[in-house]
């Protein structure tokens, strides 16, 4: 069996990393782009993983227990969106918890996943992660020529198959990415949907699933916020505002060629935590 699981990273634009440590309007929000992506989902029956900071999850409340209900996970993002390699370890332990706890008490179930913002992590953290009672990860993503992202070591974990590891009850879940000309080319993420010519994306996307068995997307509610663009702070460069703007008109007709095309190639929509369900059974 082939699986596809889509998640939405929940925040706000002025979360992102080319925005840290500047004057942001907050007043203005893109979190729209949850009620887009759920409509989306819905008109096909697909369910859908949700990483959600912290910080927002109380202005959420609505969204994230309909969404529990309905059988969709509902995992943890951090807190505010800080990368935890900038973090000392003590400190990420305590905001990994509270982001739990918080999620936890909206939705009244346990909380099993956890994603780092901007992939950043690394084993002494993953290990943090695994401790403090989540289940799932998938902060792994094999593209070492992004700055941000960390480089997760997985010594010790078993492959369950390709993208997918474990270590006892703890799932890890790759991001996935195309060898391509010698480097890992990511073509799961919402940036790389929106900014790319759907001709080039769909080329990549085909290879991958025809070469896979899990395909996995992360998208972002800006990308598909129906409201224009905010007014970016003082001292963003004009590389940031071109790469925030690209793309975001023609990304939900993207978004329902991409579900087009992995129905075509026969996968099964899922989520993590089902997966990993799955994949403790075939274990068994």
């Amino acid at each position: 069996m082939k699986y596809a699981v889509f998640s939405l990273d929940i925040e706000d634009w002025y979360h992102l990393d080319y925005f840290s440590g500047k004057e942001c309007d907050r007043s203005y929000s893109m979190l729209d782009g949850l009620d887009v992506y759920r409509e989306i989902l819905e008109s096909y029956d697909i369910p859908s993983s949700y990483f959600v900071l912290g910080e927002i999850a109380d202005s959420l409340k609505t969204n994230l227990k309909e969404l529990s209900e309905q059988g969709n996970d509902i995992a943890s993002h951090g807190w505010g969106h800080v990368r935890p390699l900038t973090m000392e370890v003590v400190p990420f332990e305590s905001e990994i918890k509270a982001s739990k706890e918080k999620l936890e008490n909206i939705i009244g179930k346990q909380v099993m996943g956890y994603r780092a913002p901007c992939f950043s992590l690394d084993r002494e953290r993953l290990d943090i992660v695994n401790k403090v009672g989540y289940k799932i990860d998938s902060s792994r993503i094999k593209f070492t020529n992004h700055p941000l992202y960390g480089d997760l070591n997985l010594d010790g974990f078993q492959q369950n198959i390709p993208a997918i590891y474990s270590l006892d009850d703890f799932f890890e879940f790759e991001v996935s990415t195309l060898p391509l000309a010698g480097r890992q080319i990511p073509v799961s993420g919402g940036g790389y949907l929106r900014i790319f010519p759907w001709i080039i994306m769909k080329k990549m996307i085909e290879y991958y699933l025809e070469k896979n068995n899990l395909f996995t997307l992360y998208i972002h509610p800006f990308e598909l916020s129906s409201r224009t663009n905010p007014d970016f702070p003082d001292g963003t460069a004009g590389s940031n505002k071109f790469r925030f703007s690209l793309g975001r008109s023609t990304v939900i007709k993207k978004l329902h060629a991409l579900i087009k095309l992995i129905q075509e190639k026969g996968y099964q929509f899922t989520t993590f935590s089902a997966l990993r369900e799955k994949m403790i059974h075939q274990k068994t």
